[in-house]
């Protein structure tokens, strides 16, 4: 139970239920073409009137042919190429799976659980499923994969990032190597960035999977549930498929999931035994405070220094004669108040909503209800807007994002902006980023970044683009 304590100001100063052992998908959340650059058609006799000219247009199209050999040469040109020998017998095998019945193609799932008990490879059977997957889900989603598709499915299987771009269909492409993988009978869990996409997913590509023969269950608390599970008392309490919970995973959006949002914690909090009535009092403590006079900021980490007259300031108003007194601690309370105050403001580190101080994800400007800030500072915002103090709590478990997906044996990602961050990938996790070809050939011009420091310039030259 939680104490209260007096306002002393000196008054003169102011997891999804347990799963099957069946197999299972989880959701929680052409050729390949070249720019092209021909050389423009010149006249001779525009070539004898005007030299200028021809070498202006030698330059350009010799940086876009450059650009092609440089395409051409680079690893990740040859490493999709080899396979393209896949999608050639992806594409060899579609009129007999068109040919089934929807029984007849429904019952390959059978044959190939079978086939792989019989000592077969995922790989042995590997063209043969993505061509079920296509035509399942051309009959129950009108949507066929492209050749390009069958790529991003096959570099998923292979434990790498598939970089493709907006568009490309990166939702239809994981249900290639979900559906192959899922026929070990272990899983395979789909995370997506938010519930709101996980149940979309669970639903719109589940009607593949649930045609196939697999079952499709949705977790919107993954990590929570792994964290709870090492917390359990007894098996009764476990949600997960103990002792292996983790086989392989395709992660959506992986760069934010991984690299940003990466080393951000899931916790899991019990409550202390601290006292919720001194936060006001700090709060109307550190509106006595100003800033430069009675305490200094440091914005490269957030933080606090009280002066000497910040501190007899804040003793005159609480009337004690130590803020670190052990006995009677203030300074905790005093400091959290006073980066609530300068650190975390209203509708854009949070919002208050029925009467709760709700942070906002700054990556994703979404609400993020069940979280909470640590430390007592989430207590002080809620103080600094005159809300009901919740109860401090301790951290009973906690595991970061890259932590939680280091655990699976299989891990593979989809994004469109993963390459610049590879390095990364390949150091952390032992994932290479492989771009994926566009369907169709990308016309779209990228221009270098450029900075304005006056807005009139920005806008001129918005206007010379249109």
């Amino acid at each position: 139970m939680a104490t209260t304590v007096a306002a002393r100001l000196n008054p003169s100063l102011f997891l999804d239920p347990k799963p099957h052992r069946n197999s299972s998908i989880l959701f929680s959340t052409s050729k390949l073409h070249f720019p092209s650059a021909p050389f423009p058609r010149l006249h001779h006799r525009r070539l004898r009137s005007s030299t200028t000219a021809v070498m202006a247009a030698l330059k350009v199209n010799s940086g876009s042919l450059r650009e092609r050999v440089t395409d051409f040469m680079s690893p990740n040109s040859w490493v999709v190429s080899d396979y393209y020998r896949l999608v050639e017998s992806v594409n060899a095998l579609e009129p007999l799976t068109q040919g089934l019945s929807d029984n007849q193609l429904s019952a390959k799932t059978v044959e190939f659980r079978g086939r792989l008990r019989q000592g077969e490879t995922l790989a042995d059977i590997q063209a043969e499923a993505f061509a079920v997957v296509r035509e399942a889900a051309r009959r129950k989603l009108g949507m066929r994969h492209f050749d390009v598709q069958i790529i991003g499915g096959a570099v998923l299987h292979d434990g790498s990032i598939a970089e493709m771009k907006t568009g490309e269909g990166k939702t239809l492409v994981s249900t290639l190597a979900a559906y192959l993988n899922a026929l070990t009978g272990e899983g395979v869990h789909v995370v997506t960035v938010n519930d709101y996409l996980a149940q979309r997913d669970a639903e719109w590509m589940g009607r593949v999977h649930r045609f196939l023969g697999l079952s499709v269950g949705l977790i919107q608390e993954l990590g929570f549930d792994y964290l709870r599970d090492n917390l359990a008392a007894n098996s009764e309490q476990l949600v997960m498929r103990w002792p292996k919970p983790f086989r392989f995973a395709i992660v959506d959006e992986v760069d934010s999931v991984l690299i940003d949002e990466g080393r951000n914690p899931l916790l899991i909090s019990g409550e202390a035994n601290k006292d919720a009535g001194r936060y006001p009092v700090a709060a109307k403590v550190a509106e006595l405070l100003i800033r430069g006079l009675h305490y200094n900021v440091e914005l490269k980490d957030n933080s606090v220094e009280l002066t000497e007259e910040g501190i007899a300031l804040a003793e005159m108003a609480l009337e004690t004669s130590d803020l670190w007194d052990e006995s009677d601690p203030w300074a905790r309370f005093v400091m959290n108040a006073l980066k609530a105050k300068e650190f975390y403001r209203r509708d854009v580190q949070y919002i208050v909503r029925n009467g709760k101080a709700l942070i906002i994800n700054e990556l994703t400007g979404r609400v993020e209800e069940k979280r909470r800030w640590s430390e007592g500072i989430h207590q002080a915002v809620e103080a600094k807007e005159g809300l009901k103090i919740q109860a401090d709590s301790v951290v009973v478990a906690q595991i970061t994002y890259q932590s939680l997906f280091k655990l699976y044996p299989k891990l593979s990602g989809m994004t469109g902006t993963a390459k610049t961050e590879e390095k990364e990938f390949l150091k952390m996790f032992q994932m290479p980023v492989i771009e994926v070809p566009t369907n169709l050939p990308n016309i779209r011009k990228d221009l270098p970044i450029q900075a304005f420091a006056v807005k009139h310039y920005f806008f001129k030259l918005l206007s010379s683009l249109f």
